[in-house]
This record gives structure tokens, sequence and C-alpha cells, in this order.
């Protein structure tokens, strides 16, 4: 099995949390989103010029939701879904949230006040951080807060889908210096420090350091 990405990207950490907590060997082929992604040889892994993807036994699979089923279902030893036909559905509900409305937020707080100065040596956009910030976060937060309870985790006490891809996406937002106002949203800030203090999630994220340090130099 291997796996195209940057480990920093919210999408392959994701999948790279689910074979860690499956206990999943994979090989990884480190990818840097940008000109490489539109390479004719990367295209034929993944048409659509996007990480992360997956090949495993001659299947390219080349979007981490539908990965993180594809995993569940070949490994289902260790569940990242939870057991009633609903409750899956809800897992796989929040992971699409946090795709299509999480993570245009938090990419661009991590481009404009992380990648953008220390990788590109571009000036920051600060108009566009505040706008995220101010305008485009709140509300995805409010929506999030309102589907977190006090457990551990969305479905108790085992990470699921929902966890892992709405907490992949709050890293990445970190790296650029965003924080959850806890005062605002006090359960959602405390549920996804729960997750961060994931021994597979702190494993992960050490893991990551060395990239870090490449883009900041």
């Amino acid at each position: 099995m291997k796996l195209h990405g940057a480990i920093i990207s919210p999408n392959v950490r994701k999948v790279i949390i689910a074979c860690m907590i499956k206990d999943i060997n994979f090989e990884s082929n480190m990818i840097i989103p940008g000109p490489a992604l539109k390479e004719p040889e990367f295209l034929k892994i993944n048409p659509l010029g996007q990480i992360p993807a997956l090949e495993d036994e001659g299947l390219i699979i080349g979007d981490s939701n539908v990965i993180l089923q594809y995993l569940e279902e070949k490994h289902p030893e260790i569940p990242i879904l939870p057991e009633s036909p609903a409750a899956r559905a809800k897992s796989r509900w929040l992971s699409e949230y946090a795709g299509a409305a999480l993570f245009p937020c938090c990419a661009t707080i991590f481009r404009e006040a992380f990648v953008n100065p220390n990788y590109f040596k571009q000036p920051t956009n600060q108009e566009a951080i505040d706008e995220t910030t101010n305008e485009k976060f709140p509300p995805v937060l409010d929506y999030l807060q309102s589907q977190i309870t006090d457990d551990d985790f969305i479905f108790g006490t085992q990470l699921s889908t929902a966890d892992i891809s709405i907490c992949s996406m709050f890293i990445t937002a970190s790296y650029g210096g965003f924080a959850i106002d806890a005062d605002r949203w006090p359960t959602l800030a405390a549920y996804v420090d729960r997750i961060r203090s994931h021994p597979v999630v702190i494993q992960c994220l050490e893991a990551e350091k060395s990239m870090l340090k490449m883009i900041t130099g």
C-alpha cells in the first residue's frame, strides 16, 4: 500500500491517522502541493491533481473520505466508524462537512500565515485572514459545536472518521496560529484538545515536525 502526499496536508493526515489506529503498514511517497500535482506522472495516479492518493494492489483512490471508507471495509478489526447505520451516516456527513466547510477556512489561515511567509517568502494577506477568522469561521464553528457533546469523542471513546477529519483541519489551522476561542466555543475547543491528546495523534504530529522545519528553514 502506497500513500501519495505531504504529511502536513490535512487530508493526507486523515489517512495516516486512520492507518496508525488500524495498525496498517504503508509506504509513503512525499509529494508537496504545487506544480508536482500537475505533472503527467502524478495525473496518471490521480487525474484530479490532488492529494492524497492511495495505491493498493492495483486499486487507486484519489479522495481521502473514500480512502477512509476503503480502509474501514478492508480492515474492520479496529473500527473508525460506529456501529449503527444512523451513527455511521453522521460520521460520514461530518467528515464531508469538515472537507467542504472547515477545510477552506483552515487552508486560508495555513496558507496566508504559515506557508506564504515561510516557504514562498511572500507577504501575508492579513485581510484574507481577518475575513476568514471574523466572518467565515464563526458559522462553521457554531455548527460543529452543536454536533459535539462532553463525551471523549463524537461517538464515545473510539475515534471515528468524523473526529479524525475535524481535528485534522484544526491542526492545519493551528500551524498558522489559529486557536478556537474557548470562551465562545468551549465544548468544541475541549473536544479538539482531547483528540490532539490521543496517543496516535501525538505520534503523527511528532512525525510532522521535520516537514514543518523544512518549510520554516
